[in-house]
């Protein structure tokens, strides 16, 4: 939308002559840029100002009141409503400005707070942004972000795993840094794995377009763009990357908190359950970490429904003991 557009849908709002699609305009703009907010609410400052209540018999007002009246409601009276939130403006700023570039200077001289969300093992949180867009923060997780988000970038750093719902907005992108890579989209739905401890960074995307930039030898990007319903995986140590659908169970674990693993060793599912349970899985017997399991878990679910159903599916007989939020397990002597 142009930017003669955008005004005529702010001045129609603050006039109180919005239609249906002026509105939708109108909230849209809204939530692109916080500044957007800023700037309405000067400008119905601006339109609603009259402190002593003064009754205006200006030429401009009176032929304004004269072809509101002779073209009622129509929305070829829109303009003028429009020139005429111009004109206040314009006479409001003369007598103001000092007062307007102060607050300007004192607004761009603000540094930007951050704020940092930490989840712990064992919990999940959600939120939204300052731009709106929803996060789903899994366990063992942070995030760090602005409390605004200025210039041409939406920002922020993460490190574990969350799932983000991007509010639109092309002007801006929004960029996810996950260490020395980063991940970067218009507005879309898809979720970021990626432990600074784990060997592997995962992104799937459920709708729209995102962009992997993983960093080069040079210091600069190599781009890699992942279609809906498709998953990139980086392996860190041999910098390799591998394309492939997105998992079954992929929203059942987002939206209803159930992990579903298919034929993973033991001890990759250790590190998984870790994080969920906040309970260390400790092998008595190395030859375990390789054994290979498929089922279901859920977060809601504790750590001693997990081991017996590996108790009860496995070949091999295993006992364990838990002792301070560790599990030890071995195979039964």
């Amino acid at each position: 939308m142009n930017d003669e557009k955008i005004w005529e849908n702010v001045a129609n709002k603050v006039s109180g002559e919005a239609n249906e699609a002026d509105e939708q305009a109108f909230q849209e703009w809204i939530v692109t840029d916080s500044e957007n907010r800023k700037i309405f609410d000067r400008l119905l400052q601006i339109w609603q100002y009259n402190p002593k209540q003064i009754h205006d018999n200006s030429a401009i007002y009176r032929k304004y009141l004269h072809r509101k009246h002779q073209f009622g409601n129509r929305k070829t009276a829109k303009p003028l409503v429009y020139y005429a939130l111009r004109i206040s403006a314009v006479l409001f700023f003369l007598v103001t400005t000092t007062f307007l570039v102060n607050s300007i200077l004192t607004s761009s001289d603000k540094k930007i707070a951050y704020q940092e969300i930490n989840v712990p093992k064992g919990s999940r949180s959600h939120f939204n942004l300052p731009d709106g867009t929803k996060v789903w923060l899994s366990n063992n997780s942070s995030i760090k972000y602005p409390s605004e988000f200025r210039g041409d970038f939406r920002e922020l750093e993460m490190k574990g795993e969350a799932y983000f719902d991007v509010t639109h907005n092309v002007k801006k992108p929004f960029i996810v840094n996950i260490g020395d890579n980063r991940i970067k989209v218009l507005g879309t739905q898809f979720s970021v794995t990626a432990y600074p401890d784990d060997k592997l960074v995962r992104a799937d995307l459920v709708k729209g377009k995102i962009q992997f930039e993983i960093k080069n030898e040079k210091g600069g990007f190599d781009s890699y763009i992942l279609k809906p319903s498709h998953s990139l995986v980086l392996d860190r140590t041999s910098g390799k990357l591998f394309e492939s659908r997105v998992p079954d169970g992929f929203y059942d674990y987002w939206q209803k908190g159930i992990y579903r693993f298919r034929n993973e060793t033991l001890e990759d599912l250790a590190v998984k359950i870790d994080r969920i349970y906040n309970t260390q899985i400790v092998f008595e017997n190395e030859n375990l970490k390789t054994k290979r399991f498929s089922g279901t878990i859920s977060i809601d679910d504790n750590i001693f429904t997990f081991i017996e159903a590996v108790k009860s599916t496995s070949v091999e007989p295993i006992e364990y003991r838990y002792k301070e939020r560790k599990l030890y397990i071995n195979f039964k002597k």
